[in-house]
């Protein structure tokens, strides 16, 4: 089971740069190891957001995510974290959980408003799991 979410400080710090006060929701993926119960995001990749309505909700682009996987494979990383921000509190959305049943990743939400971030994991139901910035 995934326990935490292992970040560097300054990949952090440009994550909270990007999405606080954006005016649409921006989604990144997080590509990276697994090991031992975390997730260590190495590198992320801003994807554009699709949705008819990007200011509450996102779609990334498809090829986007392809090629993030086929860059993640090229390093021998993988996918191991979805970030997105919020208009709101740091909380999965109905459509958020939707997809983290899909895609059992870490889900990485930050408060556009506010900077807050947190992490969620869907393994029979919503978890909150820490992140640690190093």
């Amino acid at each position: 089971m995934i326990t935490a979410v292992v970040i560097s400080k300054e990949l952090f710090e440009y994550l909270m740069k990007e999405c606080t006060h954006a005016e649409i929701e921006k989604v990144f993926l997080g590509i990276g190891t697994t090991e031992g119960g975390a997730v260590n995001v190495l590198e992320v990749v801003e994807c554009k957001n699709i949705s008819q309505n990007p200011r509450v909700e996102f779609i990334a682009d498809p090829l986007c995510i392809y090629k993030a996987f086929k860059y993640a494979e090229s390093k021998k990383l993988n996918i191991v974290a979805l970030m997105h921000s919020h208009p709101a509190p740091p909380q999965p959305s109905a459509l958020d959980i939707k997809g983290m049943k899909l895609w059992s990743v870490p889900w990485v939400i930050v408060d556009s408003r506010s900077g807050n971030a947190k992490a969620w994991l869907f393994k029979n139901g919503v978890v909150e799991i820490p992140i640690q910035i190093i």
